[in-house]
C-alpha cells in the first residue's frame, strides 16, 4: 500500500529543500561533516594501458639483464701457456719425446681467448737425413694444439657444422667418426694416407683440437711413423689438457 507523502505547507509540496533554507543548527551540514568529494573514476582502458607498459618494462628490463648476463665458463681458464697446459705424456709413448718447450701463442679478448701449441717429437732412436751440406732434410713427428674460449656467444650451433665443413672441403681425403664420453661433442677426423689425425672437442664454451702428424720418409714421400694406434692416445691427452684447465 502507498501511503501519502507528508506535506511540509501547502506551499512547500513537492518543493527541494536547500541547506539555507533548514531551521535550526542541528540541521546544518558543515565542511568537516561533509564527504570528500570522490575522484573521478580512470577508464578501464587505461588501467589496462598501465598494466601493459609496466609488463613490457618488466620483460625488456629481464630481456636486458639476460642478455648481459655473461654465460657460464664451466670453470675453463684462458691459457697463458698451452704447450706446458698440454703435457702430451700418453702420444710420446709414440710419437717420441717433445722437442724443446715448443712454440706457443695467444690471444685474450674480452669475448673470447685463443690460445695454441705446436710441437715436434722426435721418436727414440730417429735421426733426420741430411743432405751433402750437412742440412737436415724431412721433418719430425708434430702435434698441435689449439684452445678455444668463447665469454660471449655460444659455439654449438656451429661446432658441428665447422668440423663438417672442414671434413667436405678435403673430401675422401679425411674420413669422419664421432668420439663418445668426451666433452658434449667430440670427432677424430682422419687422414685417408694415415698421415694425420685430428681430434676436435666441444664442451660448454670451450672448443679444444689437438692433431698429430707423421713425419715423411724424403725419397718415398709415405709417412714413416704409424698412426693407427694415436687415437686413443689422444683422446687420454685431451682428458688431461680439459682437466689442466679446469683447474
Amino acid at each position: 500500500m502507498i501511503s501519502e507523502p507528508e506535506l511540509v505547507g501547502e506551499e512547500r509540496y513537492g518543493a527541494a529543500e536547500l541547506p539555507g533554507q533548514r531551521s535550526g543548527t542541528e540541521d546544518v551540514v558543515t565542511t568537516e561533516d561533509a564527504p570528500a568529494a570522490s575522484r573521478p573514476s580512470r577508464p578501464a582502458w587505461l588501467w589496462a594501458l598501465g598494466g601493459a607498459v609496466v609488463a613490457s618494462a618488466l620483460w625488456a628490463g629481464g630481456l636486458y639483464v639476460y642478455e648481459t648476463r655473461a654465460p657460464d665458463l664451466g670453470g675453463y681458464r684462458a691459457s697463458a701457456d698451452l704447450c706446458k697446459d698440454a703435457e702430451l705424456k700418453a702420444v710420446s709413448a709414440v710419437l717420441g719425446k717433445r722437442e724443446g718447450e715448443g712454440y706457443t701463442w695467444g690471444n685474450k679478448h674480452e669475448s673470447v681467448d685463443d690460445s695454441g701449441c705446436s710441437a715436434d717429437m722426435r721418436p727414440v732412436g730417429y735421426e733426420a737425413p741430411k743432405d751433402e751440406d750437412g742440412v737436415e732434410m724431412g721433418s719430425m713427428p708434430s702435434v698441435t694444439v689449439g684452445y678455444t674460449l668463447h665469454k660471449k656467444t655460444d659455439p654449438g650451433p656451429e661446432f658441428e657444422g665447422t668440423v663438417a665443413a672442414r671434413h667436405n672441403y678435403f673430401g675422401a681425403t679425411t674420413k669422419l667418426t664421432r668420439i663418445d664420453d668426451l666433452g658434449e661433442h667430440a670427432y677424430i677426423v682422419r687422414d685417408s694416407d694415415s698421415s694425420g689425425i685430428t681430434l676436435e672437442v666441444l664442451d660448454g664454451q670451450a672448443v679444444l683440437t689437438m692433431a698429430a702428424h707423421s713425419d715423411w720418409d724424403v725419397d718415398s714421400g709415405e709417412p714413416l711413423t704409424d698412426m693407427a694406434e694415436i687415437e686413443p692416445l689422444l683422446v687420454e691427452d685431451m682428458k688431461a689438457l680439459m682437466l689442466e684447465l679446469t683447474n
